[in-house]
């Protein structure tokens, strides 16, 4: 099987992020979140699909697109992540707003744990 490039990448992502519901997409969101603010969450579904291996049961399709995702946005340069933002930006606006609010609000949560753990 041929790898796919980048922009091969994101028009499939893109296709997914639309036919997602919003439960799908509330998910995705905490997943896009931390990788965009490079924090790990430690409860949720990111933990859960991180460990995906370990399960008995198969991956769902929605797993299995989150799967690629992350295998994908490694090895994206910042113009392609730039690209995936913007263009299901155009399709879910307010999807950005929250994305946009859940990063500031782990860096926050990083830059206070940053000065809690310098004044001790």
């Amino acid at each position: 099987m041929t790898a796919l490039n980048s922009t091969a990448q994101l028009q499939y992502l893109v296709q997914w992020f639309s036919e997602w519901s919003d439960l799908q997409r509330s998910d995705f969101l905490l997943i896009l979140a931390e990788n965009y603010a490079h924090k790990a969450y430690v409860n949720g579904i990111v933990h859960s699909i991180s460990n995906i291996n370990c399960r008995d049961k198969p991956m769902s399709l929605f797993e299995c697109r989150i799967k690629l995702f992350k295998e994908w946005y490694t090895q994206w340069n910042v113009d392609t992540k730039e690209a995936f933002l913007k263009r299901i930006g155009e399709i879910d606006a307010n999807f950005i707003e929250k994305l946009n609010a859940e990063i500031e609000a782990k860096e926050a949560l990083g830059d206070s744990n940053n000065l809690e753990n310098e004044t001790h």
